[in-house]
């Protein structure tokens, strides 16, 4: 796990009324791995697609009229990605100019749509669609990576003397990918192409470190309809559908690039209907429950809980997951007396591969459902039990060790951390005040050695 390395960082506790300020970090690792659309029967809706791969739109719902309820792309936010909320997603954009630096290389008015090449003959290593302007070429120093990374990466040929002349497009363009899931306009362009479904087209798959690009596109459908379409027209073409979470997965778990006949699917853009949306409902215990869009980031879900007092019961090490990816898969975190977030989910609303609807609320069934890596179909709105915390504080604490020991490691943990570790579990390190709800942990040995910082 990445978030095994090195520093000092956080705990959580109930806080009292007097408090020395307190100190925010944010580490920003983590694991939001894909899912794969593949399964099982039905019950609340089906879509099974006709001879042409499509389904037929609701009679009355609308082309995409209605305005999305949550920050449009926040589930790609540790590279500042932002989609577009534009009603019309695949409108022509403005590409990015060979050292134009000034601009924010990944907004979204300078993400070059690249559905239908003009010339394969005029493509160069900085022009990727060949219709004359470069779009690679310039490095961010800000976010220590090529600007434009939907289309470029960091390519380096020799003799390259500067970053920016390593900053090359993706080799996606090959004539061989023609009649596959990486030639294919639909996919690549949806609006220009007239795909039949409505998505958004967010290039091609690639990993938040950018240690795996792939030409896999990568498409975000609006709605359920444009969902079932577009698994109805990878039944037709004979593609593989992989979903992927906010691409915080370390390698090629959602796919390594191999096959080009792989598309995938993000819920980035999704929105869903009536209280799988959003929605809070009350227990007979007197505990809350809250209903979410999959797609959406525990960003999304802390903006409408935490203002009201609530929290999920654990928590991951960073803010930008994608729910649908923490329910799916064993993504790291907790806390001291909890287990995984996807412990918590408690109902689900899925898409199995011919595009039926069906909503999991039995034990026996979400069993199953939790930590599944999507071989039982897409997960597209989660139902998550909530606790009340009044109070909560966030800070930091380091300390350099006297020496690198069982006693003096939990001395740190339960004294200076306050972990909620009781005695009788771990022995070492005396007895602590136990305050804090979750804590993570980063040890120094690189410069400290035997007596490292932690």
């Amino acid at each position: 796990s990445d978030c095994q390395a090195l520093s000092a960082r956080f705990s959580y506790r109930g806080i009292q009324p007097k408090r020395a300020p307190m100190t925010r970090w944010l580490y920003f690792s983590g694991l939001v791995l894909a899912v794969t659309a593949l399964a099982s029967p039905a019950s609340e809706g089906s879509c099974p697609g006709d001879s042409a791969g499509t389904c037929g739109r609701a009679e009355g719902s609308s082309q995409r009229d209605r305005e999305q309820s949550h920050p449009a792309g926040l589930a790609l936010v540790q590279k500042a990605f932002v989609h577009t909320g534009a009603s019309t997603p695949t409108e022509p954009l403005k590409p990015v100019h060979k050292h134009s630096a000034k601009k924010n290389p990944h907004s979204a008015e300078n993400v070059h749509a690249l559905g239908n090449v003009p010339s394969i003959e005029m493509v160069t290593d900085y022009d990727c669609n060949g219709d004359g302007v470069d779009d690679c070429g310039v490095w961010n120093y800000q976010m220590s990576m090529c600007a434009n990374q939907v289309y470029c990466g960091h390519l380096y040929k020799f003799p390259d003397m500067t970053l920016d002349q390593s900053c090359r497009c993706r080799r996606c363009n090959d004539p061989g990918f023609q009649g596959t899931a990486f030639g294919d306009g639909a996919l690549l362009n949806p609006a220009a192409a007239g795909a039949p479904f409505e998505a958004m087209s967010w290039g091609t798959f690639q990993t938040w470190a950018n240690h795996m690009d792939t030409c896999a596109p990568w498409v975000m459908p609006k709605d359920d309809v444009a969902l079932q379409n577009l698994l109805a027209y990878a039944r037709h073409r004979g593609y593989k559908v992989r979903i992927s979470g906010a691409g915080h997965s370390a390698g090629g778990i959602v796919t390594d690039g191999q096959n080009n006949q792989v598309l995938v699917l993000s819920l980035a853009e999704y929105v869903a209907p009536g209280e799988w949306e959003f929605g809070l409902r009350d227990m007979p215990d007197g505990s809350k429950r809250a209903t979410v869009n999959a797609g959406w980031t525990q960003a999304h879900l802390y903006q409408k809980v935490r203002p009201l007092g609530f929290f999920l019961p654990a928590q991951t090490a960073g803010y930008f997951f994608q729910l649908g990816g923490i329910v799916a898969n064993s993504v790291h975190g907790g806390a001291y007396n909890a287990g995984f977030v996807h412990s918590y989910a408690t109902r689900l609303r899925v898409m199995t591969y011919d595009g039926s609807i069906r909503i999991i609320d039995t034990e026996e069934e979400m069993r199953y459902w939790r930590c599944s890596f999507g071989l039982l179909g897409i997960i597209l709105g989660i139902e998550f039990q909530l606790e009340q915390r009044e109070q909560l504080q966030m800070y930091a604490v380091e300390k350099k060790m006297e020496s690198w020991s069982a006693e003096e490691f939990w001395k740190f943990v339960k004294q200076h951390a306050e972990a909620d570790v009781p005695s009788d579990i771990v022995p070492e390190g005396g007895i602590g005040t136990r305050k804090s709800w979750n804590g993570e942990y980063f040890i120094d040995f690189i410069n400290g050695g035997e007596t490292p910082s932690v």
